[in-house]
């Protein structure tokens, strides 16, 4: 192995994953009105769902059932992306995308819950969790604005257009899982505050569950080590 491979100890395979989904999260505010860009975001998307499945040793029967629901995500997005006026493709290419990110947040987790010691890779792959679960909801939240445009309430102020793009979505959606509080942009109807109570829920939950088992493994590596 070369002598300056151990300084890139930060280089872990759930970097690249991290480094992508940070950066759709710089593009999505400025795609909305930008077709460049959101061609450049949409084609990041696909990245995300090619880096999970690449970076995941998973079993067989995870394997296919990982190709099963990626594939047909994919075929969607680049549709959605190559035929923008195709307006059976929104909803199901939303659905394919909760699908997609659940399985995703459930591997991950899985990869870092599986050890007694956490390793800077499953650190990073934290990260990504969190930005998942965000883009998880923010599909969610597609789907009920696609059946009710009002269901979200954006202050004119902030939307002239009256049109509630992805990039709302998503910083809607990080807003609710960080537990911010809301704004500028508030759920109105039932269905947009029932996601958002599980969201607010489930992000309070992530945060504890994971201090505590991160205190957990520190606690029983110090005992390995003193009994050592």
């Amino acid at each position: 192995m070369p002598q300056y491979l151990p300084r890139l100890r930060w280089l872990q395979p759930s970097v690249g994953l991290l480094l992508v989904l940070a950066l759709t999260l710089v593009l999505y505010p400025f795609a909305d009105d930008n077709r460049g860009l959101r061609a450049l975001a949409q084609l990041l998307d696909i990245v995300v769902v090619f880096s999970v499945m690449c970076m995941l040793r998973m079993h067989d029967l995870w394997l296919r059932s990982g190709w099963a629901i990626s594939v047909p995500l994919v075929v969607l997005q680049l549709a959605h992306l190559l035929w923008p006026g195709w307006g059976w493709v929104p909803v199901p290419m939303l659905t394919a995308q909760v699908a997609f990110h659940a399985y995703a947040v459930m591997l991950l987790l899985g990869y870092v819950l599986r050890d007694d010691v956490v390793t800077l890779d499953e650190l990073y792959a934290l990260a990504c969790i969190y930005v998942l679960m965000a883009l998880l909801w923010a599909s969610a939240y597609g789907i009920v604005v696609h059946y009710d445009p009002s269901a979200i309430y954006i202050n004119p102020s902030n939307d002239p257009d009256g049109h509630i793009g992805w990039s709302d979505l998503v910083y809607y959606s990080l807003t609710t899982l960080t537990s911010t509080g809301y704004g500028e942009i508030t759920p109105v109807a039932p269905a947009a505050r029932a996601l958002a109570m599980l969201q607010q829920v489930v992000g309070v939950l992530f945060v504890a569950i994971l201090i505590a088992r991160l205190t957990g493994m520190h606690r029983s590596r110090s005992r390995v080590e003193t009994k050592d």
